[in-house]
């Protein structure tokens, strides 16, 4: 047995050889096609295939040679593949049972028992997945004329069987070689490679005899590229951007709509649209797409209008409550208290009718001006401060003073602030306004 996996092995490695030989040229144009732009097609088949064995469980099998290409089924350990070519660390295989490629119902004219559909135009049949929605990667060219097996329909596509030329991607490190192919005609390989009769005499390496079509001579191959080379590398540089396109487009989705770049994708896809070689489906997105920034964009640019007027108004609202506050603060500034009298606080010796009296004396002389009678103790924690006085004043006959009976205020007062911000009905003399004296001269 281990004799048998190392004979396996370097058929392997030996298929490897033959392959990086016979396909240079072709491989540094292929490296430059988009992930899933139907770059399977575009990667030359090796000269001698081999059956593979899936060795892990649930092997994602892939649209293109690279990670980010989208799956399209799962396959179970010990399935086996038939390897057709290879691309770095991804073997190109004829798309196992159930895989299926979509195509335009508009371009497919449907007849018979509707399992038959003939294409009425060139068309790109694109890589079918039973994981996703996804239908973008190229999988191979379906010709006017050509016959397509429909299994399904989705939406405005038909579901067929993959057509000549399909082909699947798996990575290497999930293979394992079994046994070599060596007639490029087997059954397996017939729906990848048409095999027209194969000239007398001619003869692969190992003396089987070999399709013309899938061993071209090194002689052969330059006359080839220049007439489907040109066509392939346009239609996959425009994939590719279309890719592009939509991831940008899918990420500023989930951005507010102030933040998305929604001109510049408008931009991006109006001028994508004007590339001939843009696949139709591909083009339909990119039409729904730019009718769909444009209103986005007239969205943002009245929401954006709508936010500078309410920016403005907040503005001029913020303007008017500060230009209120300094009116407030000069009125407040500016404001006269008026007390019934004020002077400083002091107690009397006098007492009557069994009330305390207080007196409102002048901080100068000493002097009373006024009397408190209050049955509140409150005022006793003020005495001796400059304090003014609310209430009503009254006569007291039997004293013959001012009086003022149980204040409705009694609260400290700046004396400074006298004759200004403060009056009073009853003044100390001392603070009593004075009229100023012009000098003379000496006279």
């Amino acid at each position: 047995m281990a004799a048998r996996r190392l004979v396996l092995r370097l058929a392997l490695a030996a298929f490897s050889l033959t392959l990086a030989a016979s396909i240079v040229p072709r491989i540094a144009l292929a490296d430059d096609a988009a992930p899933d732009s139907g770059v399977g097609s575009e990667v030359e088949n090796a000269k001698r295939s081999f059956i593979g064995q899936i060795n892990a469980s649930s092997v994602l099998v892939r649209s293109g040679p690279r990670e980010d290409a989208y799956e399209t089924t799962k396959l179970d350990k010990g399935t086996e593949v038939t390897v057709i070519g290879i691309k770095f660390d991804w073997l190109k295989i004829v798309p196992p049972p159930g895989s299926f490629a979509y195509v335009p119902k508009v371009y497919v004219e449907r007849h018979g028992d509707g399992s038959v559909g003939r294409a009425t135009r060139e068309i790109t049949a694109r890589v079918g997945s039973d994981l996703t929605p996804v239908k973008i990667a190229a999988m191979a060219k379906v010709e006017e004329g050509d016959e397509v097996q429909i299994i399904g329909e989705a939406d405005e596509y038909f579901k067929i069987k993959p057509p000549a030329g399909s082909a699947l991607w798996v990575n290497k490190q999930f293979v394992d070689p079994v046994r070599p192919v060596p007639d490029a005609t087997s059954p397996q390989l017939a729906q990848q490679t048409p095999a027209p009769a194969t000239p007398a005499g001619s003869a692969t390496a190992d003396n089987t005899q070999a399709p013309a079509a899938t061993q071209p001579s090194d002689a052969q191959a330059p006359a080839a590229a220049p007439a489907t080379q040109p066509t392939a590398d346009a239609a996959s540089k425009a994939s590719d951007d279309f890719d592009k396109l939509e991831a940008d487009y899918t990420a500023a989705t989930d951005k507010p709509i102030t933040d998305q770049p929604v001109a510049e994708l408008q931009k991006s896809y109006e001028g994508l649209l004007k590339n001939d070689a843009l696949p139709d489906s591909m083009r339909r997105i990119a039409e729904v797409r730019v009718a769909t920034l444009k209103m986005r964009n007239e969205a943002k640019q009245e929401y954006l209008a709508f936010k500078e007027t309410q920016d403005k108004s907040a503005e001029r609202r913020k303007a008017l409550g500060a230009e209120q506050e300094e009116i407030e603060s000069r009125l407040k500034q500016n404001s006269v208290t008026l007390y019934a009298a004020v002077g400083t606080l002091r107690t009397s010796s006098i007492q009557h009718a069994g009330a305390t009296l207080y007196r409102i004396t002048d901080p100068e002389t000493g002097r009373t001006v006024a009397y408190i009678r209050t049955v509140d103790t409150a005022p006793m924690a003020l005495l001796g401060q400059f304090v003014g006085v609310k209430g009503t004043i009254s006569t007291d006959d039997s004293l013959n003073l001012k009086m003022i009976e149980n204040p409705t205020l009694v609260e400290p007062v700046d004396q400074a602030k006298v004759n200004g911000s403060v009056a009073a009905q009853i003044l100390p003399p001392s603070l009593l306004p004075r009229s100023s004296e012009a000098s003379t001269g000496g006279n």
